[in-house]
């Protein structure tokens, strides 16, 4: 199969997955926990499409892959970027950006239908929504706290969690004064 570089075909779970091995070579049950403590706070594919995307990796030659022997477990497998790998990472990050996945926002949805509810039940809701923007607050506070501050890439995608947090906290503090007076009415 020859060398699949077009930026153009590749997923964003299969650049998920280049990106990591950039910096060190991985099994898949490493690379989910790389992704889990990393882009997933932004960017989050299920543990089956990292599996998936590894084996039409390496039969695209953008990653190799190698047994490594375990001793109390059975074998698994490490896989480790290559050239051509870098190179299709590379055109992907300097081509032009796909759209952004449409947002599809249940709670959104449920605002918008809300006369079929009623505002106490919404506004309860929204709280559960800011709270849980706030404990994704905390957790990028924490994770930028221990970062190291020369590493700028990921500083970039923590600022955006982080303002992204902070814009849902405010929204739902808002949203939720307005479900009150509502309710009052």
């Amino acid at each position: 199969m020859p060398v699949r570089t077009k930026a153009a075909t590749l997923t964003t779970t299969e650049v998920a997955v280049l990106g990591l091995l950039t910096r060190m070579a991985m099994s898949g049950y490493d690379l989910k926990k790389a992704i889990d403590s990393s882009v997933g706070y932004f960017w989050g594919p299920a543990k089956s499409q990292i599996y998936a995307v590894l084996p039409r990796l390496v039969e695209a030659r953008l990653v190799t892959a190698k047994k490594v022997a375990q001793s109390q477990r059975p074998d698994k497998k490490v896989y480790r970027i290559t050239a051509a790998g870098r190179a299709a990472l590379r055109a992907w990050i300097e081509g032009t950006p796909p759209p952004p996945d449409p947002d599809r926002n249940p709670l959104l949805l449920k605002l918008f239908f809300g006369e079929a509810s009623s505002p106490e039940v919404l506004a309860e809701q929204v709280r559960a929504r800011r709270l849980e923007a706030e404990r994704l607050r905390e957790t990028l506070e924490d994770i930028d706290s221990q970062a190291d501050p020369n590493d700028l890439y990921p500083a970039l995608t923590r600022r955006w969690g982080l303002e992204y947090a902070d814009a849902v906290i405010r929204w739902a503090r808002e949203t939720e004064d307005l479900l009150a007076r509502a309710g009052e009415a």
